[in-house]
């Protein structure tokens, strides 16, 4: 209750302030804006009316506020939360002309398309920021946004192109001194030729990189070269040195709590676990992983986990819990409409009923694999 010798005025409690940029922000939108009463005592006499105003009035964020708030969601994976924010600042930097601005928002949605699982639509807008980065002439966000680039061209299968953008990518993180951005370029080419069976030409580049690494102190770089030099060391038919490499990767990874470096780290420790018919540690570090892409809210990687879960289920003779995680699976990849690894996850449950003596089950489902890889897309 406020008495009559005060005088009341509102002022809105922003609710965001970052180092850089404004120092704080209004969304009227879609985040609740909390009002504050600021109380003062003028020298007016006791009994005066009560003032109440408003100080100010919201005001429109530009990009740059939007991207700020984007980012905010993306970094707690609340991607579909961060898109809408992303699409509104490009829209902001477009009616300002602010070429800048158009591609670090394009990028964004593009990195957000890309851990959904909508690699067209990543495609579409990297390829729209990179010749806008190109003609501003600034070398590293050019180059970073290559790499994103490149990376989509590889899941979609064109990894001529794929090599090309890294190339292209390293030249300009070369010319900039970027020791980081070069380093991580060497990743990701010697990733690319490793997929290819060019071990001859990957390792020597990613020791390159994983050296300039630890030389700078990186420890997310080099949980990244680690992790890819294991699985160059896998396909050179050295699975001995890849655990090392892995393990090392996965110590790096818990002590900088690095969510999801660790949990790739330990699907690639699974697999080596299973191929040793170590299935019982296979499943406990299974079980961790699936865990971390679960809070990660990864659901391709989450899919994939409980696919692995199932075959280790399956090889210790347990085709009740095999069943179990391959429908889950199953259900996540209808959902994802990931159609190849769909019908992998029927094989493998009409492998489960076929052990458990589900004859009738085990043919239903074959035919749905067959009917599956026979459909035409839609």
């Amino acid at each position: 209750m406020y008495h009559g010798h005060v005088m009341v005025s509102w002022v809105i409690l922003m609710m965001l302030s970052w180092s850089e940029g404004p120092a704080g922000l209004w969304d009227g939108l879609d985040h609740p804006v909390f009002i504050l009463p600021v109380v003062s005592r003028p020298d007016q006499p006791p009994g005066a009316p009560v003032t109440v105003r408003r100080e100010s009035l919201p005001r429109t964020l530009d990009g740059d506020e939007l991207l700020k708030i984007g980012d905010l969601h993306e970094v707690q994976n609340h991607l579909q939360e961060a898109l809408p924010y992303y699409q509104r600042a490009l829209a902001a930097f477009r009616a300002k002309k602010d070429r800048r601005g158009e591609a670090a928002a394009l990028v964004r949605i593009g990195s957000i398309h890309e851990r959904q699982g909508s690699h067209a639509e990543a495609l579409a807008a990297l390829e729209a920021a990179v010749p806008i980065l190109a003609t501003v002439g600034e070398d590293a966000p050019h180059a970073h946004a290559l790499l994103k680039l490149g990376r989509i061209l590889e899941s979609l299968g064109r990894m001529g192109n794929a090599q090309e953008t890294y190339d292209h990518a390293r030249t300009l993180f070369q010319r900039s001194h970027d020791r980081k951005g070069y380093a991580e370029s060497l990743i990701r080419l010697g990733s690319l030729w490793t997929a290819q069976d060019r071990v001859a030409e990957a390792l020597p580049i990613l020791q390159t990189a994983l050296i300039d690494s630890r030389d700078r102190q990186d420890a997310a770089q080099q949980m990244a070269a680690l992790t890819v030099t294991g699985d160059a060391r896998i396909r050179a038919g050295e699975p001995g040195v890849a655990r090392t490499l892995y393990e090392e990767g996965l110590q790096l990874a818990e002590a900088q709590r690095d969510v999801r470096a660790e949990a790739d780290v330990r699907i690639r420790l699974v697999r080596l676990l299973f191929n040793e018919a170590r299935y019982a540690e296979g499943l406990k570090m299974a079980q961790r992983a699936l865990a971390l892409y679960q809070s990660l809210r990864d659901r391709s990687q989450e899919a994939d986990t409980l696919s692995l879960l199932g075959s280790l289920h399956q090889a210790e003779g347990n085709t009740t819990l095999a069943a179990e995680h391959h429908e889950r699976a199953l259900t996540l990849y209808r959902a994802l409409r990931d159609r190849m690894r769909e019908a992998g996850s029927l094989a493998n449950l009409a492998a489960a009923y076929e052990t458990n003596g589900s004859l009738k089950e085990a043919q239903e489902t074959q035919q749905k694999v067959i009917f599956l890889l026979q459909s035409p897309v839609q």
